[in-house]
């Protein structure tokens, strides 16, 4: 049944349509005719009203359309007049469209009626293979709604349209349009390209507008998408009605005051100019500034440039395709024939509405302008809409190149066959390249081309709106560019949810929305560089913060330097000590084998000056900066030698309770464990061994302290404080022995008083070591004058030891000369004897000694006695009252003294 009603439409043509003549907007004859569709009226009248499907009459006249029509007419023309095509001659249909669907449908059924049929008839096929309409090809329409109807019409015949303004990303599905092309990029990268104009400014808080139709939806819900990816918010967004009605101007009032009420300053608006009007007018009134990312619909709209106050409304940016230029095209407008009894109907509107006798023509932004003046050519070409005219240039040029290569054109010859299908023209369409001023020119896989965008801002100059081009972007590339003067001078509107949040600050997303945030300071430590920053990012180890920064600062490396007014104290300190011991070592040296010298420690002085020399030493070595091997020597160097220094004391504190011990069985076991040289060695190796241990185990190595946020500070680990506490109170345990011998030994004489001093400066070492131990647990290493408190400690030990040991020998020795002799020392200690009721005398030979003094003998017999038997003893018994020999006594107190 299918099979013979197709044979019978064949057979019986169906007439579905015939068009009168006179609404042709304008026509050429030629071989070959491309059809036209260009909306050069805003509106059909009175179309929700009709009751019959009557002739439709359009309003509002576009110039800045009629002019893109005229680049049609132009163009074609111009290769009419070339040798492009030799011997074929282009013709055209140009239709109003009338900004409307049901009146382009009406346009493209004449498109589609059979080519050189008498009555303009579109005949039913069930293949349309051979099937040769009145048109090859279509040019327009400047609406994506209007165009999408027309190239679902299109299709089914595979008539190749070819469109200069329509960008909805809809029309580059090529399973629903396999025959619409277009010069222009599709709107998915227009909607991308101004949510990157967005970011760029660091916006995320915008209305948008759109129209509701399929142009209009479809870029705002591609812009929402990339949009979201950009976190960037939409407060609020609103569709428009594309009819004239009392729905479509409540709308627009109902818009106008979302955005009056929105907190969002930056409008994105898919509109139709017409619209973009009516709701400037509204604002107007009202004093509302925003500002308006326009899209290509309107962003070079000389309608909407020329409205009265339009510097109100605030910035507009906005994205125009990229444009050349078509030569000579603006002296042809000049030379446009402005006859009135011209036929074409386009042209009788032009006439009309250059003289004035259109009512429904906008108002041109000049105020002193006058009604009823004919518009200038200045005025004329301010109109045009560079863009879109150029792409109608392009589109014909497309259209010719696909014809050469159909038409076999080489070398000057044509086939004037004319008598093929569409599909043919349009598989050679899709394929075309030529090149243009600005590069090749080609349409990619979905037809479309990637000419890209320039951004547009209006600029009022001299009581006019300029288009000032700032910016660019790439499709390939899919890159904005904003000119550096323009981005520099611009006055950016605020538009987020919340306040930005300064560098220093992060963000903290809030439940209301994702865009909307509060500012939180960043912590001591951390920073933040940009504005909105969604972290704030922690600063290296080497650098710190305070609360709330955009930048981290290098942290200040600090330890007690030479130059710290402390350590110059110190360092004097250690000096003068120094000095003071080369003195005492010349003084010693002179006076070596006298008694006050011997007294002091005789051939021990030498050994205990130079442990204080490095005892000096290492106190010095705490200051500056502390490397590797500074830390590992200077507490060895002053635990080894203060240690040496200390058993050469205990020896001294030995000696005196040996001197001075009248107990005959004590003062024998002290004699036979009385080994100077083997103590010093042997308490001094003990302490070697401890510190080697603590250097082998667990050495004390340079570290940084990090615990003061700005300060690196550099101090010595001392590695095992186990060891550290072993090797300082190893020290501390000799000392108190030192302290209980000599404690024991200080009823000596009073020329024999070294248990006293020994006794103070061992009592004054604890007391410092113990406080410095004290301090030393309950302070923190936080300071670069940690060490001055071991250094401090040293130093007190060292002028202790001074003080009591060897300054008052040295005053002895100097200002004192006359008591420095043996026997004033033997004198003071017989004294001292018998007045602690102690004698001294022979203990062998005391009957002997008697009857020698009995005998009357001189007394230097007495010297004759063998030391080995002359032995001194408590005078408590009658027997040796007697022994009152002075001689005798001196010998036995000389022989004492040599153990001192």
């Amino acid at each position: 049944m299918t099979s013979v009603s197709c044979w019978a439409s064949l057979i019986h043509p169906v007439s579905l349509c015939n068009i009168p003549d006179d609404i042709v907007g304008a026509r050429a004859p030629g071989d070959i005719i491309i059809g036209g569709l260009f909306a050069v009226h805003d509106k059909v009248a009175n179309l929700e009203n009709r009751t019959q499907p009557g002739r439709l009459r359009c309003s509002g006249f576009d110039l800045s359309v009629f002019l893109q029509a005229q680049a049609m007419i132009y163009s074609i023309k111009q290769i009419n007049n070339s040798t492009f095509l030799p011997g074929v001659k282009l013709g055209y249909e140009i239709y109003d469209s009338c900004s409307e669907v049901i009146t382009a449908i009406q346009a493209t059924t004449r498109f589609l009626s059979k080519f050189n049929s008498s009555d303009s008839r579109i005949e039913v096929h069930c293949n349309y293979t051979d099937y040769i309409p009145n048109v090859k090809a279509v040019v327009g329409d400047v609406y994506s709604e209007i165009s999408i109807v027309v190239a679902r019409l299109l299709n089914l015949y595979l008539i190749p349209q070819v469109s200069y303004a329509s960008s909805a990303e809809t029309l580059s599905d090529k399973a629903k349009f396999a025959s619409f092309l277009r010069t222009i990029p599709n709107d998915g990268h227009q909607t991308y390209a101004m949510a990157k104009l967005v970011e760029h400014f660091n916006w995320n808080w915008v209305g948008a507008i759109a129209s509701e139709d399929a142009y209009g939806r479809a870029g705002l819900n591609s812009f929402f998408t990339h949009a979201a990816r950009l976190n960037i918010c939409v407060d609020f967004h609103e569709f428009i009605p594309i009819h004239d009605n009392e729905q479509h101007s409540a709308k627009i009032s109902a818009t106008a005051e979302k955005i009056m009420n929105s907190t969002a300053n930056v409008m994105i608006t898919f509109l139709r100019a017409l619209d973009v009007i009516k709701l400037f007018t509204i604002l107007v009134q009202q004093n509302v500034t925003k500002t308006w990312i326009a899209s290509d619909s309107w962003s070079n709209s000389r309608q909407v440039a020329s409205m009265n106050h339009i510097e109100k409304i605030g910035p507009v940016l906005g994205f125009t395709f990229k444009s050349g230029t078509i030569p000579n095209f603006k002296d042809y407008l000049k030379k446009l024939e402005v006859n009135p009894h011209d036929d074409k109907e386009l042209d009788k509107d032009y006439i009309s509405f250059v003289n004035k006798g259109d009512t429904n023509k906008p108002t041109w932004n000049d105020s002193n302008s006058q009604q009823n003046k004919p518009l200038t050519y200045n005025q004329i070409i301010e109109t045009i809409n560079e863009s879109a005219i150029y792409g109608v240039y392009l589109a014909i040029n497309a259209v010719a190149y696909a014809l050469h290569r159909v038409l076999n054109c080489t070398q000057g010859n044509c086939d004037l066959s004319f008598n093929f299908p569409p599909w043919q023209l349009l598989n050679e369409l899709k394929t075309i390249s030529f090149t243009t001023e600005d590069g090749q020119f080609e349409f990619d896989r979905s037809g479309d081309s990637s000419i890209g965008y320039d951004i547009i801002t209006w600029t009022m100059v001299k009581g006019s709106i300029q288009y000032v081009k700032v910016g660019n972007y790439n499709v390939v590339k899919r890159m904005i560019r904003i000119n550096n003067n323009f981005g520099k001078t611009a006055k950016v509107a605020f538009s987020n949810c919340s306040r930005t949040c300064r560098p220093g600050e992060m963000k903290t997303l809030s439940n209301k929305n994702p865009c909307c945030f509060n500012c939180k300071v960043c912590l001591a430590g951390f920073y933040s560089r940009k504005n909105n920053s969604n972290n704030c990012e922690k600063c290296s180890e080497d650098q710190w913060s305070e609360e709330g920064s955009s930048t981290c600062q290098n942290r200040t490396i600090e330890f007690l330097q030479w130059r710290d007014a402390i350590s110059v104290v110190l360092i004097i300190l250690a000096i003068l000590g120094v000095l003071n011991i080369f003195v005492i070592l010349i003084l010693f040296t002179k006076y070596l084998d006298t008694p006050a010298v011997k007294a002091a420690g005789g051939w021990m002085s030498y050994i205990m000056l130079f442990s204080l020399v490095l005892g000096f030493v290492s106190a010095v070595l705490f200051i500056g900066e502390p490397f590797e091997c500074i830390c590992k020597i200077r507490q060895p160097l002053f635990g080894i030698s203060f240690t040496l220094c200390v058993s050469c004391i205990l020896v001294k504190s030995f000696r005196i309770i040996l001197a001075f011990s009248f107990n005959l069985t004590i003062h024998r076991r002290l004699k036979n464990v009385y080994k100077p040289v083997p103590i010093i060695i042997v308490t001094t190796v003990i302490q070697l061994v401890i510190c080697s241990t603590w250097l082998s185990l667990n050495t004390p190595k340079s570290v940084q302290y990090r615990k003061n946020p700005k300060i690196i500070l550099l101090l010595c680990n001392e590695g095992s404080y186990v060891a550290f506490a072993v090797m300082l109170g190893y020290i501390a345990f000799l000392a108190c022995v030192c302290f209980v011998l000599a404690f024991k030994g200080r009823k000596a004489p009073e020329m024999f008083n070294e248990a006293k001093f020994i006794t103070f400066s061992m009592l004054v070492y604890l007391i410092v070591w113990i406080s410095f131990a004290v301090v030393y647990i309950n302070i923190e290493a936080s300071t670069k004058y940690f060490p001055v408190i071991e250094s401090i400690a040293i130093l007190a030990s060292i002028y202790s030891i001074l003080c009591c040991h060897f300054f008052p020998a040295c005053y002895i020795v100097c200002f004192k000369k006359e008591s420095n002799v043996e026997s004033n020392y033997l004198t003071h200690a017989r004294e001292h004897f018998k007045e602690k009721g102690h004698f001294v005398c022979p203990t062998t030979n005391v009957r002997r000694i008697s009857e020698i003094s009995t005998a009357g003998q001189p007394s230097t017999l007495i010297q004759t006695v063998p030391d080995s038997e002359f032995e001194c003893q408590d005078n408590q018994t009658n027997q040796v009252k007697n022994c009152q020999n002075q001689i005798l006594e001196s010998n036995c107190l000389r022989k004492r003294h040599k153990s001192w």
